[in-house]
């Protein structure tokens, strides 16, 4: 099984299949959809939201990087831009999701499902810098914690 398959499998049991998206998705999120919203919530934050009422969707899983949106037992998988990952921030920080048109993107070649990445070797010589996360937002999609 894939970690895509998994991943939507943790909030929607009934998906069998994951696929990348073929062309990009506009959203509108509205100032109802920021308030309907829930704080650090994958499934119901306000792009969440948004994306599910416009798209008829069964739900949708939105990240700080990716987004899936489930019809049926089919999930379709977006790449976020950082603006929207800027958003996502600030919603989970309490301080809203500005209301608007945002994109979601197909993922590039490099970022589609099953991708390899051929000739990345990282040597022992080379030291890997200290590793930032951001505090005070949704956990990491795949991480140990659950569902929120």
């Amino acid at each position: 099984m894939s970690r895509a398959l998994s991943i939507v499998q943790a909030y929607f049991p009934n998906v069998t299949s994951v696929a990348d998206a073929t062309k990009n998705l506009r959203v509108r999120v509205s100032k109802q959809d920021n308030q309907s919203a829930k704080v650090k919530n994958h499934k119901a934050c306000a792009m969440a939201v948004a994306t599910k009422r416009q798209e008829h969707a069964d739900g949708v899983i939105v990240s700080m990087s990716s987004a899936y949106v489930v019809k049926g037992t089919k999930a379709v998988r977006y790449r976020l831009p950082q603006g929207v990952t800027r958003e996502v921030v600030s919603f989970d920080r309490k301080a809203g999701f500005d209301p608007g048109d945002y994109h979601m993107a197909s993922p590039d070649p490099s970022h589609k499902i099953g991708a390899t990445h051929e000739g990345r070797t990282q040597t022992t010589s080379q030291q890997k810098s200290p590793k930032h996360t951001t505090g005070g937002v949704r956990a990491v999609l795949g991480s140990k914690g659950g569902e929120q």
